[in-house]
């Protein structure tokens, strides 16, 4: 890895972590409930890891920071693939990590759903998580320019 590679990493790492601190406030801050899935699902991954792990206990706080920085590394592997798969071959900086944040996060809703899913308890949570992680995935491609949607008028 070069330096400009490494520069690029750390960057595309804030930009994500600084998207998903942004769509784990989105739900605190904006009272309908749409826009309040993106914090449910980042709080139900953490909640699988201390499943997984153990209760956090009283650095919760700490721990779930942690977490949305660590998503955000993984989210900079993941602007590895959409900068390298995408249309445009200047695509701005910012783009590809908020492209690399939706697609984690639509990724951890999909496999929310398939969890549900799996277990049979309903089929409700399956149908909006998996619509909402389909979603996240859509909009990830169109930020990241991997999929292109022309809605100028045509003549």
């Amino acid at each position: 890895m070069n330096r400009t590679s490494g520069v690029s990493f750390a960057r595309d790492a804030a930009v994500a972590t600084a998207v998903l601190a942004g769509l784990y406030g989105l739900g605190y801050g904006i009272q309908f409930q749409p826009f309040q899935l993106p914090t449910y699902l980042l709080i139900v991954g953490f909640d699988a890891l201390e499943v997984a792990f153990g209760s956090a206990g009283a650095g919760y706080d700490l721990r779930f920071a942690a977490y949305l920085v660590g998503l955000g590394v993984v989210a900079a592997g993941v602007s590895r693939v959409v900068r390298g798969k995408s249309k445009t071959a200047g695509l701005a900086w910012w783009r590809v990590g908020v492209a690399s944040a939706l697609a984690v996060v639509g990724v951890i809703s999909l496999l929310f759903a398939l969890l549900v899913l799996v277990n049979g308890v309903q089929f409700t949570p399956v149908l909006v998580t998996g619509g909402a992680g389909i979603a996240l995935l859509a909009l990830a491609a169109w930020v990241g320019d991997l999929v292109r949607v022309d809605v100028r008028p045509a003549r």
